[in-house]
């Protein structure tokens, strides 16, 4: 800020900078997020449209190597669309060993991926684990297809992903 004062001089006048407001305002963001701040996150990542069924588990899944969720529009792995569920409804329920040909190809890419990171040393072991997040509004039939391409695939230890029913 600058003061005229006499003939052609400018003097300045230094003003003490307020603190106290600051720190109020930095702890009270501090406090915020501390509070809204939660230990046990989610570990699983809910496709969009994606209604999971409740269930009275309590059971937290430990790691999660690979998700696949099958949507009411789009079969999903890792979040990643790879073909609409429709194409699933097609295969004929008849079929005693039904096999979904894009789903069981990226599954073997996905296998393949986690073999060479063994190799490598990355991975200590090959883990044959597959964590699968069905919409409550999906038949069986769907489901079924599902589990028999992973299993096909070489995923044969499946875990279902549900939401926790409160009470």
């Amino acid at each position: 800020m600058a003061i005229a004062r006499g003939r052609g001089k400018i003097a300045k006048r230094e003003l003490p900078l307020q603190v106290t407001s600051m720190m109020d305002m930095f702890t009270l963001i501090l406090l915020f997020l501390l509070k809204s701040f939660s230990a046990e996150g989610s570990i699983l990542t809910n496709a969009d449209n994606l209604v999971l069924p409740n269930s009275s588990s309590k059971k937290k899944p430990a790691t999660v190597n690979l998700q696949l969720a099958v949507t009411s529009d789009m079969v999903l792995i890792d979040n990643i669309p790879l073909m609409p569920t429709d194409e699933i409804r097609k295969i004929p329920s008849d079929d005693p060993d039904p096999v979904i040909g894009k789903v069981a190809e990226k599954l073997k890419d996905c296998r393949r991926l986690e073999e060479e990171l063994v190799k490598s040393g990355a991975l200590h072991e090959r883990r044959q684990k597959i964590v699968i997040q069905v919409d409550k509004n999906i038949g069986f039939d769907v489901l079924f297809k599902i589990m028999n391409t992973c299993s096909k695939a070489g995923y044969s230890a499946m875990d279902f992903a549900v939401m926790e029913r409160e009470g």
